[in-house]
């Protein structure tokens, strides 16, 4: 049998690509392109291997289980739930894996004749199976989504952009004490895209040292937003001024960001806001 390492490794990192990308987009993850495709080159690496007569059984359920939670975590790091990301892209995987094996069955037997071969009680099986696992895994951002309050969200701070997913939450009060103005509040985490490499090293500390611990090592721009909650009577978030947010393509101007050093939201989002939406466009 004759492989081809070349097609294999590129089938194989498109589809990986693709997953995690799926993936990010559906739990509210910030996408970093160098991180994903540096992952998917290893899945596409690690597919190519699995396709060597010699080397077959890396292709079996536990190396893939592992391969794909190393993928996951390599394109992520320790953002949002890893077992609910590590689900998901498993999912989309398996299920991009059954389309490209189905269409190529259907284009070699004709698509009658494959569609007669089916066993449509595996197929049923599968598809049930598949469904309820991401409606008891997702249900929280297809909720919001079909509500429509998940929103496409944009930060930008010294030239450099961010996307997020927003939860348009209207009992998310938070306000800036110094301007009274509402404070969008996002997982620290998605918004790595903003932060200098000595930024972002601070910052990865974020939940075990806390805010007040960071600040003092941050420079100029950032500073800290008290804050009450239930069960707390009095909390401090590390924030900074973005230069321009827009939401749903609405610009909000230049507001306060308070970072979150956990997730914010288990629906699918990595910010909340509950201010008002209407755009402020820039005179």
């Amino acid at each position: 049998m004759v492989v081809y390492l070349d097609e294999a490794f590129l089938l194989n990192f498109l589809a990986d690509a693709l997953a995690l990308y799926v993936t990010a987009r559906v739990s509210g993850l910030a996408v970093r392109r160098g991180r994903l495709l540096g992952a998917a080159a290893i899945g596409g690496t690690y597919g190519a291997l699995c396709a060597l007569p010699a080397l077959g059984a890396l292709g079996g359920t536990l190396p893939a289980l592992l391969a794909a939670a190393g993928l996951v975590y390599l394109a992520y790091g320790r953002q949002g739930t890893f077992l609910r990301q590590l689900l998901l892209f498993f999912l989309l995987s398996c299920t991009m894996c059954g389309a490209v094996v189905g269409a190529g069955q259907a284009l070699r037997s004709g698509g009658a004749a494959f569609l007669q071969s089916l066993d449509w009680r595996v197929f049923f099986l599968a598809g049930g199976g598949c469904f309820l696992m991401l409606s008891v895994t997702f249900r929280g951002g297809a909720r919001h989504a079909t509500a429509g309050r998940l929103c496409r969200a944009l930060v930008e701070r010294n030239g450099r952009r961010a996307s997020l997913t927003a939860l348009l939450d209207t009992g998310h009060t938070l306000t800036d004490g110094l301007t009274g103005a509402p404070v969008l509040t996002v997982y620290c985490a998605a918004l790595d895209a903003l932060w200098t490499p000595g930024e972002r090293e601070i910052l990865s500390r974020l939940e075990r040292e806390g805010p007040a611990a960071c600040l003092s090592r941050l420079g100029a721009g950032f500073r800290l937003l008290p804050y009450r909650a239930v069960g707390v009577s009095g909390g401090l978030l590390l924030c900074f001024t973005a230069d321009r947010v827009t939401i749903d393509g609405r610009e909000l101007g230049s507001i306060t960001v308070a970072l979150s050093p956990t997730a914010v939201s288990g629906g699918g989002a990595n910010a909340l806001w509950g201010g008002e939406r209407e755009a402020r466009h820039a005179a």
